[in-house]
């Protein structure tokens, strides 16, 4: 989803959004790019009708492989970052609480909505230290503080860690130019 568009609050800042296929992702590229940022977006699949020419990377963020591949694109294609924002999140535990949430159950939801910020983040945020500007957002959800227990458990704590993370890394690079904000939907 590139941007041919150079005016705007935005005007040539360069942004990633995971998640940006659809539902709030899809919004905030919309927002980005009518404010005139260049933008790239993810997804495990490119969506059909989206132009090959689009600013957008096939990655599974899920992956240590696939934020690597990713974060390379990024810094391949846009020569930098200026603004992140991890939308991507979800789950895909079934219901029945507690009990039917066995490890991998809890890795996935850790690898969606915990890790693969961490992972774009570690890789992107050295280009926005050298740069000693930039944002980062992280699309947490009101369950990191309401939690519901039937299917929803470990989606709740991974985004209640992401929304830790963010105030912890907010307190590290912030003083060094660095906003880093968490959004809580819901």
């Amino acid at each position: 989803m590139t941007n041919h568009q150079a005016s705007g609050e935005l005007a040539g800042k360069r942004a990633l959004v995971t998640g940006g296929t659809k539902g709030i992702g899809a919004a905030v590229v919309a927002c980005l790019l009518a404010q005139g940022a260049v933008v790239l977006t993810t997804a495990r699949n490119r969506p059909a009708g989206m132009p090959d020419h689009a600013g957008f990377v096939v990655a599974d963020v899920a992956t240590a492989d696939g934020c690597t591949a990713l974060a390379d694109a990024v810094l391949k294609r846009l020569g930098g970052i200026d603004i992140i924002v991890h939308v991507v999140g979800g789950s895909s535990a079934s219901a029945g609480g507690f009990a039917k949430l066995d490890d991998a159950a809890w890795q996935r939801a850790m690898d969606l909505n915990l890790y693969a910020a961490v992972r774009l983040d570690r890789a992107l945020l050295p280009s926005m230290l050298e740069q000693k500007s930039g944002v980062i957002i992280h699309v947490t959800s009101i369950q990191r503080v309401l939690p519901l227990h039937d299917a929803t458990m470990a989606y709740a704590a991974a985004k209640a860690a992401l929304g830790n993370y963010s105030k912890a890394l907010s307190k590290e690079v912030s003083p060094k130019g660095i906003r880093v904000v968490r959004v809580s939907p819901g």
